[in-house]
């Protein structure tokens, strides 16, 4: 893909370069449901006004996932029942303080639909694609996300991470991507505040463009149960020094009740554990004891969804996918003592993980089992493993992901290398509660150490 890049003197030249830039990859790589090319000129030209901005994010060019609220723009859902939506009356809180940094929001990025699935594609605006290999997935829910972020369309991607949606793009398109501790972002649009597991999101190239964005947003809000009484991060706190990794105890967890990992995958993962203990680290691999987190987690997104669809189901089906539609049917299905139970069994979760932590400092998995699957995977289809089917793909692909979701753990997906194939391969570092400055500080350090390969649309 080229793209004609100008010399840019001011945020005004600057911003009409990048959404020209966005307007041109739109056939090939569709990243985006809408580019909002007034609202992004006019607060670029809001910074030129007013001088040289303080603001940490001045000027910095940013897509919202399209479930997300952006004041003034429909938010679609990559769903037909909602693309006559209206324009919605406020920004969510994020958007808000991204707006405040100084961010200019230059769309609003693909989803699949209701966020729904993991692979790139939604009835509402078709096939996203990995710039990377176009065979490949681009992985999902905040498809368009992790392709803007990577194919340099903009620096920084807002997006949800429920059960991988913001670390499984941002793995399989070489970027990476931060699901904070629960409420360390706020969220101001889930129905349900207590029991929530979707998380708020960042997929930046760098980790210094994580950190400013994750302290402008981060913090607390009346709103959100979860995010009471936290202070905000502070991006000073990232230290990138040999300290961050020098003497830590880091736990590798191979599978987490999954039937299988990839040879390659597998092989990729030992070198990354062979990386950490060159600067300094001890990496010692633990057995998972714990069933597969994939089903109590299913129990609890597929009865969100029917809570959701349930009453209507009937008279949109053939209007929404049919992974969406069983989903929604399977959640109805539930009872109340199935819903308490994956309750109960999400809290024995976390304080597995809990345990784990008080013998480790971090933990190193696989984002995925295998490579990215081919881009026309269909979401209920099984999956193969070198050349072994092994079953359903949440459940066999990225337990590592929704696992985190569920016990609210800070973790970030961070580039390994490309496969033989060609699409990048990718790691999860996950943190305790409330360390995303130390977790931030010891990728930034493999950062500096072992710079990963950017895709180059040039």
């Amino acid at each position: 893909m080229q793209i004609n890049i100008r010399a840019a003197t001011n945020s005004e030249d600057a911003i009409s370069d990048t959404i020209e830039r966005c307007v041109q990859s739109q056939p090939t790589l569709n990243a985006f449901v809408r580019i909002d090319r007034d609202g992004a000129l006019a607060a670029a030209r809001a910074i030129d006004a007013s001088g040289v901005s303080a603001a940490p994010l001045a000027g910095v060019p940013v897509s919202v996932k399209d479930i997300l609220n952006v004041g003034g723009l429909p938010t679609t859902w990559g769903s037909r029942l909602m693309q006559d939506a209206a324009p919605a009356a406020a920004d969510t809180i994020a958007v808000a303080r991204l707006r405040k940094a100084g961010a200019i929001i230059i769309g609003k990025s693909t989803t699949t639909e209701f966020a729904h699935a993991m692979m790139g594609s939604s009835p509402l605006t078709g096939l996203t694609i990995n710039p990377w290999n176009p065979k490949a997935t681009c992985g999902g829910s905040s498809c368009g996300g992790g392709v803007s972020v990577a194919a340099g369309l903009v620096r920084l991607a807002l997006t949800t991470d429920a059960g991988a949606s913001t670390r499984l793009p941002a793995a399989c398109t070489g970027v990476l991507g931060l699901k904070p501790t629960l409420g360390r972002i706020p969220h101001d649009l889930v129905p349900e505040g207590f029991a929530n597991f979707i998380h708020l999101g960042l997929i930046t190239r760098d980790v210094a463009d994580m950190a400013l964005a994750l302290e402008a947003i981060a913090g607390p809000a009346p709103s959100d149960p979860h995010s009471l009484g936290l202070s905000r991060f502070d991006a000073s706190e990232v230290v990138a020094d040999a300290g961050n990794f020098a003497g830590r105890r880091i736990g590798l967890v191979m599978r987490a009740g999954n039937a299988r990992i990839s040879r390659a995958m597998a092989e990729t993962i030992r070198g990354v554990a062979k990386t950490l203990e060159g600067y300094g680290a001890s990496v010692t691999e633990i057995e998972w004891t714990m069933d597969n987190p994939e089903p109590t987690w299913r129990i609890l997104q597929q009865s969100n969804w029917a809570a959701r669809l349930g009453k209507i189901i009937d008279e949109v089906e053939d209007r929404i996918e049919p992974s969406l539609t069983e989903g929604v049917r399977v959640g109805l299905s539930y009872s109340g003592q199935d819903l308490q139970g994956a309750l109960n069994t999400r809290t024995a979760l976390f304080r597995h993980v809990q345990k784990l932590f008080d013998g480790f400092d971090f933990l190193l998995t696989p984002v995925m089992s295998r490579e990215p699957l081919d881009a026309l995977h269909k979401p209920l289809d099984p999956i193969s493993i070198d050349g072994e089917v092994v079953g359903d793909m949440r459940r066999e692909w990225t337990p590592y992901l929704n696992l985190f979701d569920l016990t609210g753990h800070p973790a970030i997906s961070v580039p390994a290398g490309l496969s033989d194939s060609g699409v990048p391969l990718a790691f999860q570092l996950v943190a305790p509660w409330y360390e995303e400055a130390r977790l931030l500080g010891a990728v930034a350090f493999h950062e500096q150490q072992h710079p990963w390969q950017l895709f180059d649309a040039q």
